[in-house]
């Protein structure tokens, strides 16, 4: 039997390997592709169990950035994949990763790629994907400091958590935090990872099942975190981004738990001025639609 294997395009871009600290002083790995005496910087932020490398557009839009005159970083945050190697100081060893460690930790590791990159950038735009979208949105709240921003698939955790529990459990996500509340309230050796259930946490595409392997510690902080509120539809929260912010919405984004049409309404109400691309047929990963996605950005890039 003939095996059709399908090779990925490639982007002839070339990006340099960088390690720096963020404010605690873990180590944090990425790729930057920079552009000689450009002191403009797009900073990518993945979204859970991502990571700097893995999703196909970031070399499409490494270059495009670069063409534009931009620098552009991807990064690891500390709780990048599911579960990794981590060092703080200079051998100071733990276990990190998006089913390991608090959800809070971003903040500092977003100070450590802004901090870095502010050594040769005036202008600063935060990028985020996924849960990546609601990472860079908090940040900004939290610093009072308001950046441009690109929104790649920002989607609503609170239902898309709401609708596993309900078809695994029968439960609700408060009835799962205050579960949470309680096993926490044991007392564990800092050593234990104290994994759940390997159901507890998860994402439909479509009715397959996708499981997200996670311990209690890591998912009642993910509950309590900015992913449950930023991008809630059914329970709203106020707040206000004096910025630019260009938004990616797939018409068949298996992550999207409202009307398309909802969820870019309830972005604009929240930011100066919001640039919407929405493509009917494209999906969470904007696979097939790269080409698009750059020449929509450039463009708005050239805008600001």
């Amino acid at each position: 039997m003939t095996q059709l294997i399908k090779i990925m395009r490639r982007i002839k871009i070339k990006g340099e390997l960088v390690s720096f600290r963020n404010p605690e002083n873990y180590l944090l790995d990425g790729i930057l592709y920079d552009v000689e005496n450009s002191e403009k910087t797009v900073i990518h932020i993945h979204g859970s169990y991502g990571n700097f490398y893995q999703n196909a557009f970031i070399r499409y839009l490494a270059k495009t950035y670069n063409e534009s005159g931009y620098n552009f970083l991807s990064f690891n945050l500390r709780a990048h994949d599911g579960f990794a190697e981590g060092y703080q100081n200079v051998e100071d060893f733990e276990y990190v990763g998006g089913a390991v460690s608090e959800f809070n930790t971003y903040l500092l590791d977003i100070d450590g790629a802004v901090n870095f990159v502010g050594t040769f950038s005036k202008k600063i735009i935060l990028q985020g994907h996924s849960m990546g979208c609601d990472r860079a949105i908090e940040y900004m709240l939290l610093k009072k400091q308001f950046y441009d921003c690109i929104l790649l698939s920002p989607s609503d955790s609170y239902m898309i958590q709401t609708n596993w529990l309900h078809r695994q459990f029968g439960i609700t996500v408060e009835q799962q935090f205050e579960m949470l509340q309680e096993r926490l309230k044991e007392t564990r050796r800092k050593e234990d990872h104290d994994w759940l259930p390997f159901n507890s946490y998860g994402i439909y595409y479509t009715n397959d099942e996708h499981f997200l392997p996670v311990t209690a510690k890591a998912l009642y902080s993910i509950l309590k975190g900015a992913s449950f509120w930023t991008f809630n539809i059914t329970k709203p929260s106020e707040y206000y981004i004096d910025s630019n912010c260009f938004v990616y919405l797939g018409g068949k984004d298996e992550l999207l738990t409202c009307p398309p049409e909802e969820m870019i309404n309830h972005i604009t109400r929240r930011f100066k001025k919001v640039s919407p691309m929405f493509l009917p047929g494209s999906e969470h990963m904007i696979e097939h639609v790269e080409s698009l996605l750059c020449s929509n950005i450039e463009k708005w890039l050239q805008s600001l």
